[in-house]
Formats: structure tokens, C-alpha cells, sequence
């Protein structure tokens, strides 16, 4: 097992641990998923200092997306604002704005990189990311999420084997998975 895969396991049964602690604890299971965006970071920042000689621009837009979706995270806000900031940020189309415009990077990442890594998956995998991306930003359809990083995990796993920036979306299809999982069950 390579550096990255190590890296992505040991963050994924970190919440894990996390959450069986909580379970044996209190009693029931939840994942912190506030905090799955800021672990995200923290991995993704762990993999560009692994990887400095193989930064292309499309894991720049990559990372600047991550960035974004922390900037919209409920944790991160609720530590930098005060409660009447939080209801008129909210009331705003500013958070909408943020994760509209993370998503829009995301498809911008995907087109960049298989034209700079010149990989040959079929467009429809691009397509397909679209559309259910798109679908899970509507409320009922939010079940959705956790397929579109996953489909595209497998793209790259089929691909792009050489490329350890293909573990991210393994990690961020995981997260959002789990992320999908506790808003089902709460």
C-alpha cells in the first residue's frame, strides 16, 4: 500500500474510530461529518507535499475547490461568526453562491485533467458527473452525492493508475457517503 492510500485509509477509520467511541460512549453512532471537509484539507495538504514535482493546474483548481468547501462548512463558519452573522449569511445566497461555484470548479477539474494527463475514459463518465452532481444539489436528490466523486474514483482508478491525486475522490465519494448516510438517519 502506497503513501496515499495509507493516508486516505487512516482518515476514513479515523471517523470511524470516532464514531464506534461515540457509540460506546453514549450510546449511538454519528459520524462527525462537519469535520469530514476540514480532514479532506488537511489530506489534501498532505498530498501536495508528497507530490510537489506532480502539481498540474487541474489539482490547483482541484485544491481551490477543497478550499471553497470548507469556507461554506458549517463548522468553519460557526467558529468565525456570530449567530445573527450565520442567519443573515444564510439568508444570503452567499453559501448557495460557494457551493455552486465548488461544483462548477469540480467539473472544470475533471475536463482539465483528462485533457493534461491525456486520459481516455469515455466523456460520458464527465456527463454522468453532471448530472447527478447537479441532481443532488436539489433537496430530495441529495442521496445522490456520494455517486458522482465514486464514479469518477473509478474513472481514475481504471485510467490514470500512476496518478496518487486519484485517491481524493476515493476519499471525498467515502465522505460524502458517510456525510449522505448520518443525514438519512438523523
Amino acid at each position: 500500500m502506497i503513501r496515499e492510500e495509507k493516508i486516505v485509509s487512516i482518515a476514513i477509520l479515523t471517523v470511524l474510530m470516532y464514531a464506534l467511541g461515540l457509540f460506546f460512549d453514549a450510546g449511538f453512532f454519528l459520524l462527525p461529518f462537519p469535520l469530514f471537509d476540514l480532514i479532506f484539507l488537511i489530506v489534501f495538504i498532505q498530498f501536495l507535499f508528497w507530490n510537489k514535482r506532480s502539481i498540474q493546474a487541474y489539482v490547483l483548481l482541484y485544491f481551490l475547490a477543497s478550499i471553497i468547501q470548507v469556507m461554506h462548512n458549517p463548522l468553519v463558519l460557526g467558529m468565525i461568526g456570530s449567530d445573527i452573522d450565520l442567519q443573515k449569511l444564510d439568508e444570503s445566497l452567499w453559501i448557495d453562491g460557494l457551493k455552486l461555484v465548488a461544483k462548477l470548479l469540480l467539473i472544470f477539474v475533471i475536463l482539465l485533467w483528462k485533457r493534461q494527463r491525456k486520459l481516455q475514459f469515455s466523456f460520458l463518465y464527465v456527463l454522468f458527473f453532471v448530472i447527478i452532481t447537479s441532481l443532488a444539489l436539489i433537496g430530495p436528490f441529495f442521496w445522490l452525492t456520494p455517486f458522482a466523486p465514486l464514479l469518477l474514483a473509478y474513472a481514475f482508478w481504471k485510467t490514470d493508475k500512476d496518478n496518487p491525486f486519484r485517491y481524493l475522490w476515493i476519499l471525498q465519494g467515502v465522505f460524502d457517503l458517510f456525510t449522505v448516510t448520518m443525514l438519512w438517519f438523523t
